[in-house]
């Protein structure tokens, strides 16, 4: 076990102040404040809470370190869909945030009308249940009662002693603990250190995606909620396009009148010939030009895609996605003794089309409480923490 006694004297945090801690706390420095890292926090917060309300003392202190300066700054995305990792996102989190879950939902009147499973009956475990959720509401729940560090952007990691990892922010801010954990997605700065510069470096697939934010009047989305009330997404097996639509955020309950939210995701190949046109086609980054491919895509499409498609507003919001998986190569990897490891996109990056992005974050963080705390309370010895700590390997 770490004497955590000598390496506690003298901790410099963020904020300039020093701080000692007892022999039986361990300090945690979180890199990312997105969806993976506030769930780790949150998970720590809760087993803090528990233990100190059964006389115990907390095991563990964390800081929370985020590059951007606020976790919604580049817009937090549209949407995501837990379903297989459900019940471990209810375990994680503290029951005040788990008994909110469902007010991040795109549709929430489904839920009160006990919609719960897909309209679309297909090959699922029984009792199958699922939550498509706004980002933005998910990583403004997840926020509750955290205290981020923004604009402290990962410039160095050092270690001061063999039982002592430091974080050096761009700002000159540092901070230092028993394990340095790399929430920092899909561009991880942790990543990059634990590998080596050319490693970490993304593959670029030959897709090209357009991720749209609509709004319509909810009259002339009822075809769509006949189809399902969260989300569906089909395949054009004539041109290879891709789409999936979700609710984002609905009307008041008993609107009429009211427009509803929508996401559409679209995606098609990179590749010669595409649409009769001799070279791949880049994704367009002006809104008329993106507006009018997406219809090009859409020509043929049955409804009510077709349509929606078509009858897209001027003002809805249109983003280039880049498609990118990153494979993990330890010929170049560093010796981390346990002080460093990475969860969620850091650790395993994949692609959209599974579904399962937050699914795996959401079990990446499970699995990693369990590694650092094998009792429920006890700290392991950090040198049994695997880099990184992924679904992949559970």
């Amino acid at each position: 076990m770490i004497s955590i006694l000598k390496l506690m004297k003298g901790v410099l945090y963020g904020n300039g102040e020093h701080h000692e801690k007892s022999k039986q706390t361990h300090i945690i420095i979180i890199i990312g404040a997105g969806l993976t890292g506030l769930l780790l926090a949150q998970e720590l917060r809760k087993l803090n809470a528990r233990l100190e309300a059964e006389g115990r003392s907390a095991p563990f202190t964390f800081s929370i370190h985020e590059r951007d300066k606020s976790s919604l700054y580049r817009g937090g995305g549209f949407s995501l869909t837990i379903h297989w990792a459900l019940q471990q996102l209810y375990d994680i989190l503290p029951e005040e945030l788990s008994a909110r879950i469902f007010e991040c939902v795109g549709n929430p009147d489904a839920i009160e009308n006990g919609q719960m499973e897909p309209a679309l009956k297909t090959t699922i475990p029984p009792g199958w249940k699922a939550a498509r959720m706004s980002r933005v509401r998910f990583l403004q729940l997840l926020m509750t009662d955290l205290n981020i560090h923004y604009s402290h952007r990962l410039s160095q990691i050092t270690f001061p002693t063999d039982d002592t990892v430091r974080a050096h922010f761009e700002n000159g801010d540092q901070e230092a603990g028993d394990l340095l954990i790399g929430a920092d997605g899909a561009n991880s700065v942790v990543r990059r250190f634990v590998y080596g510069a050319e490693n970490p470096k993304n593959t670029q697939l030959p897709i090209c995606m357009l991720d749209c934010r609509s709004e319509y009047p909810l009259k002339e989305l009822e075809a769509c909620l006949r189809v399902d009330p969260y989300l569906f997404h089909a395949g054009d097996p004539v041109q290879d396009g891709y789409f999936i639509f979700a609710f984002l955020d609905m009307p008041p309950p008993g609107s009429k009148d009211g427009k509803a939210g929508v996401q559409l995701t679209i995606s098609w190949p990179y590749e010669p010939g595409y649409l009769g046109q001799e070279a791949p086609s880049d994704p367009p980054t002006e809104l008329p030009e993106q507006l009018a491919w997406l219809k090009r895509m859409a020509k043929h499409w049955a409804n009510p895609v077709h349509d929606l498609i078509y009858g897209m507003p001027d003002d809805s919001i249109v983003r280039v996605i880049r498609v990118q998986e990153w494979t993990p190569n330890d010929a170049n990897r560093r010796p981390t003794d346990g002080k460093i490891t990475t969860v969620g996109d850091a650790a395993d990056l994949m692609t959209s089309f599974r579904g399962e992005n937050a699914n795996h974050g959401v079990v990446d963080v499970t699995k990693l409480l369990a590694l650092l705390a094998p009792s429920g309370n006890k700290p392991t010895d950090f040198k049994e923490v695997p880099v990184p700590v992924s679904t992949d390997d559970a």
